[in-house]
């Protein structure tokens, strides 16, 4: 049956749909509200921006008028009971309110853990759409949500979850997964800082910081990540390979070097594209172990065996993400968790930079990010690319140099480290 059948069902059964809380009314937060607004079974009943006009704003698109800015938390009871659309303007308060789910989609790594730990802590399914929290602090989120009553999933929609979802159908099968991954978007550049992409930003509706994000690779590499932490697939080589491919090309090249491809091990292993026309797809390649499956898949045309590419050639982001709503709420599932620790995404100098740089943000001026083996980055003293943000470097630093913790100044008092050092002192101690 649907979730869409089951959705129903249950809103029969309890006299109500699913309760949405959705922190972050931006750009993808608009989108996130006007889709569950879509969705049967399921309504946006508290939305959290510290611009609250902003919230406003995105209720309306969606086709909410019956909108109230709400200052006093001791009112949101009986609005939501009443099925009014409420906005608040703090979203460490959504745990707090009775929402079923809290959905968060502030892009701010430091606001996404937090609410998620809060919600976790309250008893709330926690549903991410920032996936730079989960690559720094997922496992330890996993294992909170695990160890209780709630689901901690990052949403269906984004390039990791999609990839993950063919991986799974490809193992479900019997194939023996060699490689999985993504097609880039965006060129890849990376020295851009915001000013390079500025112009460009503005015409897409964008934060020059956010496409800067995308253009210098940190993106990519939080992505491919992610799926690596989910799946258990190491990265071959630092930053991945990265090659020019199309969808043609992806069975013959990410493949072992013994059979004509450029990987050094038989795999599984994380990587992505760039150029060709895999982008916005994700992809699978696989191996048929079977004479008698090599020949039905080369019947099926799926392609010459015994390697061939199980294909998606899009991701629909945000609306997508409303099936990790029901996933959880119905199944007590998770569309996808951080299971392991394989892969780090680190903080690479763009330029030289003086002692005393309070470093900026992902797609800022300062650094990109850059994936590497989790026990090579520990072991190093590598810091995560979400503790980077905001520290202060002791030291200068030359143009592409790894920052290390020895480098910088890091506020011990930010929940995102305290969360960090307990799931790093649980991974070495062999519980996490």
């Amino acid at each position: 049956m649907s979730y869409t059948k089951r959705l129903l069902e249950r809103e029969r059964q309890l006299g109500r749909p699913v309760r949405v809380g959705i922190v972050g009314a931006g750009q993808m937060g608009s989108g996130l509200i006007a889709q569950v607004e879509r969705a049967k079974g399921m309504t946006v009943s508290v939305v959290a921006d510290i611009d609250v006009q902003r919230g406003v704003g995105a209720y309306n698109r969606a086709g909410r008028q019956d909108v109230t800015v709400v200052t006093d938390l001791a009112d949101v009871p009986a609005l939501v009971e009443a099925g009014k659309a409420v906005v608040i303007n703090n979203g460490l308060d959504m745990p707090h309110l009775p929402v079923d789910v809290v959905l968060e989609v502030s892009g701010v790594p430091e606001i996404a853990a937090q609410i998620a730990l809060a919600s976790l802590f309250a008893k709330k399914d926690v549903a991410l759409m920032t996936v730079e929290a989960d690559i720094t602090v997922g496992r330890f989120l996993t294992a909170v949500a695990e160890s209780g009553q709630s689901v901690y999933t990052i949403c269906r929609g984004d390039e990791p979850v999609e990839a993950l979802k063919l991986v799974e159908y490809a193992e479900d099968l019997g194939l023996t997964v060699v490689s999985a991954g993504k097609g880039k978007n965006n060129p890849n550049r990376p020295y851009d800082v915001p000013a390079d992409v500025e112009a460009e930003a503005l015409a897409k509706g964008m934060n020059p910081r956010m496409l800067c994000e995308f253009t210098d690779g940190t993106k990519t590499q939080l992505e491919m990540a992610a799926l690596s932490n989910a799946t258990g697939f190491p990265i071959e080589k630092h930053g991945m390979h990265g090659p020019v491919a199309s969808v043609a090309d992806l069975a013959t090249k990410l493949i072992p070097k013994a059979d004509g491809g450029i990987l050094e091990t038989n795999g599984p292993v994380v990587d992505y594209v760039v150029e060709g026309d895999v982008a916005p797809g994700v992809f699978v390649v696989i191996k048929s172990e079977s004479d008698v499956v090599t020949h039905e898949l080369d019947y099926l045309k799926l392609g010459k065996g015994p390697y061939y590419t199980l294909f998606r050639p899009y991701h629909l982001a945000s609306v997508e993400a409303q099936l990790s709503i029901a996933e959880a709420v119905l199944d007590r599932r998770a569309s996808f968790q951080t299971r392991y620790w394989t892969t780090e995404v680190t903080a690479v100098t763009k330029t030289a930079l003086k002692a005393g740089t309070k470093l900026e943000g992902l797609g800022g001026n300062h650094f990109r990010g850059w994936a590497v083996p989790a026990a090579e980055a520990t072991e190093a003293g590598y810091v995560a690319i979400a503790l980077a943000a905001g520290s202060v470097l002791k030291n200068d630093v030359p143009k592409d140099h790894t920052i290390t913790f020895a480098d910088i100044e890091l506020d011990e008092t930010r929940p995102l480290v305290a969360m960090r050092r307990l799931q790093d002192s649980l991974v070495a101690r062999g519980i996490l």
